[in-house]
């Protein structure tokens, strides 16, 4: 049996405050791969994955930051048109 390989978490990952909103920014890979995918958790636990992948974590956390100063941090935190509710 084919075991499941490791996700490798970056140091780039980190809490970031912008606005006075909290945000978690999780930058990651599987350890046999060479991109890494991007995660942004806000403070109610809303989670927004990006569908394109990353050369590399620094392109990733600055792909976070900038979107979130973009869209305005109030506004990326309480479910701006880039998220799509989960039905409860």
């Amino acid at each position: 049996m084919e075991r499941e390989p490791n996700v490798i978490i970056s140091n780039a990952s980190q809490r970031i405050v912008e606005d006075d909103v909290h945000f978690k920014v999780d930058i990651y890979k599987l350890e046999d791969g060479d991109s890494w995918s991007l995660e942004v958790v806000t403070a109610d636990g809303t989670s927004i994955v990006w569908d394109d992948l990353f050369e590399d974590d620094g392109a990733a956390f600055e792909e976070a930051v900038t979107t979130i100063r973009k869209e305005g941090a109030v506004a990326f935190a309480n479910g701006g048109s880039n998220v799509i509710p989960f039905k409860h």
